[in-house]
């Protein structure tokens, strides 16, 4: 893999903020400026919405060394204000959401494109992963340094440490794609830029990406943004529903850091899995996986059950999302970017009205077992298309 190391670091860096975020942010927000939270919260999750689109112009038109500089300094710069004042906490974090949203978009889909020029695209999991370990260990580490004393200003200064390593990373991976013989210096040796289109063997099913019909092309990107709900739905929900069952806050811990080091494995290991089958097929297994586990969920939460059903996340997202990404891909070729923003942007507003639904009437007329029964019927529809897909 072209400059495996930059990539890697990369993502390492970025979800340290991502994991550092998720576990404290929301509370830290809260006690800095707890009339402005609800705003910043609601500008954090709108942040992928504005930021996608517009970092595609950025990259179309000044290339991809100068964009993700530009996208990492905005990071770097708005958490280190936000730790010199802790007050404007709830300004800067929108902000470096939209940098930080559209920066690992961009180098998501630019890793993937140079890999799938090279007949790679089964590799993308081998530096993604280190994402997930970031995350993980950043809200690992994070729990631990923060119990010696308050979230406040340790909070702050970390995620602005974290910022300067991310600028630094972003730097690494521009200057990596300056240099003599990268994707972008060699548009001679690229098919895509010579009109010619070429797939990994592994992608290879029987119906070319470009006489793909339109309709096998709306259904199967449905397929996606579906398993996508359905994971996004119930992942929000494990801590309450793990502490609701009876759980320590332990117990729970361990219970939701459990996906992130199946997800870290599936993403290592995936590579050979996607190089030997294609990507429905892969999809196939883990929406019948995913299918398992929602249903199994709210009858077994006792931890001899709870901790493989938990570990079945390798499947429901590690291997899913890189062989759906491979999936836009191959299907959509040049149009890759746009697919893949409507269907994540399609699964996140989704995402966003079912758990507002959840968070009232829903949970407290029917129980957690709504929520899961919702993500079950989305994992059932998307088996049976895929299916059909390998059937066809």
């Amino acid at each position: 893999m072209p400059n495996y190391r930059q990539w890697s670091a990369a993502f390492a860096s970025y979800f340290t903020i991502m994991g550092l975020w998720t576990a404290f942010g929301p509370g830290a927000l809260m006690a800095s400026n707890p009339k402005a939270a609800p705003l910043a919260l609601a500008a954090i999750t709108l942040a992928y919405f504005v930021a996608t689109p517009f970092i595609r112009q950025l990259w179309t038109r000044f290339g991809f060394p100068r964009t993700i500089l530009f996208m990492g300094g905005g990071v770097c710069a708005s958490l280190c204000l936000a730790a010199f004042e802790p007050r404007w906490l709830a300004w800067c974090m929108p902000m470096a959401f939209f940098f930080g949203s559209g920066s690992y978009t961009l180098c998501e889909t630019k890793m993937l494109e140079d890999l799938a020029h090279a007949g790679q695209g089964h590799a993308f999991g081998r530096a993604r992963k280190w994402g997930s370990f970031g995350f993980l260990a950043a809200a690992s580490l994070g729990g631990a340094v923060f119990s010696l004393g308050s979230v406040g200003r340790g909070f702050t200064w970390s995620l602005a440490l974290c910022g300067l390593a991310y600028f630094a990373c972003c730097i690494a991976l521009a200057r990596a794609n300056r240099q003599p013989g990268s994707a972008e210096q060699s548009k001679a040796a690229d098919p895509v830029a010579a009109g010619v289109h070429q797939s990994n063997p592994a992608l290879a099913e029987n119906a070319p990406a470009a006489q793909s019909s339109l309709r096998r092309k709306f259904m199967g990107s449905g397929a996606v943004t579906g398993l996508r709900i359905a994971e996004a739905i119930s992942t929000t929900w494990f801590g309450a529903y793990w502490l609701h069952t009876g759980h320590s806050p332990l117990e729970t811990g361990l219970l939701c850091a459990l996906p992130v080091a199946a997800e870290f494995w599936a993403m290592w290991k995936g590579g050979h899995f996607l190089a030997r089958y294609s990507p429905a097929a892969v999809m196939l297994i883990c929406s019948a996986a995913s299918a398992v586990r929602w249903i199994s969920t709210p009858f077994c939460s006792q931890l001899w059950c709870a901790v493989p059903l938990q570990s079945v996340h390798a499947f429901t997202f590690g291997f899913f999302y890189p062989a759906s990404l491979l999936w836009l891909k191959h299907e959509f070729a040049d149009d890759f970017f746009q697919a893949r923003y409507a269907t994540e942007s399609t699964a996140r507003g989704l995402t966003a009205a079912v758990t507002y639904l959840a968070a009232g009437w829903v949970i407290a007329s029917y129980g957690y077992g709504a929520v899961y029964a919702v993500s079950f019927a989305l994992a059932v529809l998307c088996s049976l298309w895929w299916l059909r897909v390998l059937r066809s």
